[in-house]
């Protein structure tokens, strides 16, 4: 017969709950500051790279490229990129020469303001050829480098014209937005979180949850046990009993651990922007306009239906 220790029992029970209570004040504390941190805030388009937007686009005269440079100062990385944007699309289309780049205007309210989109112009003995290239995003980063030395890292995203076709470049959008997704998929604490590229926040809610539902087990296995002993061996039911209570005292703290983390999980995820990303729409429509229809013979009223991009 198991010797009932109600002192042990007692620090057993009492060493899960101070394990659990240090556990939600540790995550309390780091996640909500891994909220603004930079780890955040860094593009999904950096670490997935242009090829995870390829395939959003709604047509085939443009493509996504990624520059990235790297050195001390940033403004100097912002004009390489140009450069290295245009030694990519000589690369890409086998063209060699001389390249002029210029960038587009437009004219707004009767101002002409400047944009960040480039004719990229390319010309030889043979051939003279332009491309377009709209930019749609950037992020820059300090690296501490092995030396001790920082490193500036500039990432440039843009939108290229495929050769021979005039652009129709599509409505590029920053948002941390994931919608109502991420929060439904947070009922599992943290896969809301990784969904929105939250990885570190993520993975502590995923283990904060694994050791939540291994105390409610374990706890629920052992109040089972004692439950039996008490059936098998009813002259002892008082002090399985009691052992019986403790686990089930702490199989609560658990179940109500576990219910707390997923409420904080899903507001968590549907409150807090994810990492940024770039949602991709059709930048054409269409619209219905009134018309006057005129004719010699005939004057009237109807609608159009007008093709906008």
């Amino acid at each position: 017969m198991e010797m009932f220790n109600p002192k042990n029992m007692e620090m057993k029970v009492s060493l899960f709950v101070r394990i659990m209570v240090f556990i939600m004040t540790i995550l309390s504390a780091v996640i909500p500051a891994m909220a603004g941190s930079r780890l955040v805030s860094r593009p999904q388009w950096v670490s997935k790279g242009e090829s995870s937007l390829n395939s959003h686009r709604t047509n085939n005269t443009y493509y996504f490229k990624a520059i990235k440079t790297a050195g001390d100062n940033l403004q100097i990385l912002k004009e390489q990129s140009i450069k290295s944007l245009a030694d990519a699309i000589g690369k890409r289309n086998q063209l060699t020469g001389m390249v002029q780049t210029d960038m587009e205007s437009q004219v707004a309210d009767g101002t002409i303001s400047e944009h960040e989109t480039f004719r990229m112009t390319f010309q030889n003995s043979f051939e003279t050829e332009s491309f377009y290239a709209s930019m749609v995003d950037d992020y820059w980063e300090y690296v501490s480098l092995p030396s001790g030395q920082q490193e500036c890292r500039y990432y440039a995203l843009y939108a290229v014209s495929e050769r021979g076709v005039q652009p129709i470049f599509d409505h590029f959008e920053k948002t941390g937005s994931y919608g109502t997704g991420a929060a439904l998929m947070s009922v599992i604490p943290g896969a809301g979180q990784l969904y929105k590229g939250q990885k570190i926040k993520g993975f502590a809610m995923l283990g904060a949850a694994a050791l939540c539902v291994g105390g409610i087990v374990l706890c629920e296995n052992r109040r089972s046990y004692y439950q039996t002993r008490i059936i098998e061996q009813p002259k002892f039911a008082s002090d399985w009993s009691k052992k019986s209570n403790n686990w089930e005292t702490g199989r609560n703290i658990a179940v109500g651990a576990t219910a707390a983390l997923v409420v904080w999980s899903v507001v968590d995820a549907f409150v807090t922007p994810g990492v940024t990303r770039i949602k991709v729409s059709s930048s054409t429509s269409f619209a219905i306009r009134p018309e006057a229809v005129t004719t010699p013979n005939v004057v009237g009223l109807g609608v159009a239906l007008a093709f906008l991009y």
